[in-house]
């Protein structure tokens, strides 16, 4: 993970380490964009953590939560759910993972928690008298909330980027794999710097500018983002979010928007995005419909607005998507000051 390794490496020792011991509660802190929940993804996902519990289940909490799709966001990674378990009540939700989690080394992860009641809420669903090893992983931005529910030596907090690891996540953002030409680095690094060291602002202008090899373009957006400056790290990631909406096409600009009318944090499967842009009128009437929303939202997931969360087993088609929740309040800031109507 660029730039986070000692995070990282830091955040599995607490994974891994001392099985013996009753459940742990580890919440990883910081403001929006920083990269809690990128981090708890590769976390989640590393090998040497998946061969260490019985049970991995992840749910995102978000703002707005709804404890009944919690538990049915956890119960999905633990049990099969039916039919029968999708109607069931919050209280015999809550019964069926308690039992499910019972006597096994679970991996929880509860993503965006924003109160102190919400995680004693759910609390009472992790048993913790024959789970020796066992953790509970939480992301938030809630200073509060991170002390009540965890234990302060366990807990995560996520610092700014220094420069060189703000530099080495833009480089790797805008080239990938490629040759870096020399007299972008100058350009490149004056840019890297002005984001203030949030993961978010660096890999969104670094995916406006993906597509650009012209000298030209990146001193325009050097420029720009210095005219971004501010002392507030909210107020910044929202000039450089609206900096990089700004730079696109018209029709791009509603794809992205459609986000904004779903509910925050949805999963947003491909076939069902792409119908209901074609059915707005979103695209290209002249040319192939299916081919020109592929097209859009390849371009949205280069601009790292998107994030892709399924893929197929060969990796060649996106399945489904979401979008950053900041990013998802420029949707619906956007929204409203345009009148974005949907049919």
């Amino acid at each position: 993970m660029v730039g986070r390794d000692d995070q990282m490496k830091r955040l599995l020792e607490d994974l891994t380490i001392s099985y013996s011991d009753e459940p742990k509660v580890i919440p990883i802190v910081g403001m929006g964009g920083i990269g809690k929940t990128t981090l708890a993804k590769e976390a989640y996902n590393n090998k040497s953590v998946l061969h260490c519990f019985d049970v991995h289940a992840w749910a995102t909490v978000s703002q707005q939560h709804n404890r009944k799709e919690i538990f049915l966001g956890l119960l999905r990674s633990t049990i099969k759910v039916d039919d029968t378990v999708e109607t069931s009540g919050e209280a015999e939700l809550a019964d069926m993972l308690q039992k499910s989690l019972k006597r096994k080394r679970y991996l929880i992860v509860l993503d965006d928690i924003w109160s102190c009641e919400v995680w004693d809420g759910v609390r009472r669903c992790f048993p913790t008298d024959d789970n020796a090893g066992s953790r509970i992983l939480l992301t938030t931005r809630n200073d509060e909330v991170a002390c009540y529910t965890g234990v302060e030596n366990l807990s995560l907090w996520m610092s700014f980027m220094d420069q060189d690891e703000s530099w080495s996540l833009f480089k790797s953002a805008a080239f990938a794999s490629e040759a870096l030409p020399s007299e972008f680095e100058t350009t490149g690094k004056q840019i890297a710097e002005k984001c203030h060291g949030l993961p978010l602002t660096i890999v969104v202008v670094a995916g406006l500018l993906k597509s650009k090899r012209e000298i030209e373009d990146w001193e325009n957006v050097a420029k720009n983002v210095k005219s971004c400056l501010t002392n507030d790290p909210d107020e910044l990631c929202s000039h450089v979010l609206g900096l990089s909406y700004n730079h696109m096409t018209s029709d791009l600009k509603a794809c992205l928007l459609h986000f904004g009318i779903f509910p925050e944090d949805s999963q947003i499967t491909a076939k069902k995005l792409m119908r209901s842009w074609m059915a707005e009128g979103f695209l290209n009437l002249e040319n192939d419909l299916e081919g020109e929303a592929e097209k859009c939202l390849q371009e949205l997931v280069d601009r790292c607005l998107v994030l892709v969360c399924k893929t197929s087993l060969d990796g060649a088609k996106f399945i489904s998507f979401k979008v950053h929740d900041l990013i998802y309040d420029l949707c619906v800031r956007e929204i409203q000051r345009e009148k974005f109507i949907v049919i």
